[in-house]
């Protein structure tokens, strides 16, 4: 009997395998975030996108980094407000739909 838990995984993984036989590319409809104050939490919001596409062929470090991803906004928007963590997430998703939308579109 397969279990919801297992069957994301098993979901997790084709989709992953989907990604890898295309290339990443970007999108030309996305429309970036214009209203960022943090530029400092944006551009490493950008610069950790950028590593997960570097990553993208090896799930569990995906799933990692994802997991990364969410504590490290809950830690920004803990130590540095709302604004800060807003941008930082803003800059990984822009950055991953310009880049490669095929991900950022499993992803969100």
């Amino acid at each position: 009997m397969t279990t919801p838990l297992h069957f994301r995984h098993i979901l997790f993984a084709v989709t992953m395998a989907a990604v890898m036989l295309t290339a990443c590319g970007g999108s030309s409809t996305y429309k970036p975030n214009t209203h960022v104050k943090d530029k400092k939490a944006y551009a490493l919001g950008e610069e950790h996108a950028r590593q997960l596409i570097l990553i993208a062929d090896d799930e569990a470090a995906v799933q990692d980094k994802l997991l990364d991803i969410r504590a490290r906004i809950s830690n920004i928007q803990s130590h540095l407000g709302s604004q800060s963590a807003n941008d930082y997430e803003a800059g990984f998703t822009d950055y991953l739909h310009l880049n490669c939308d095929s991900l950022a579109r499993i992803i969100f």
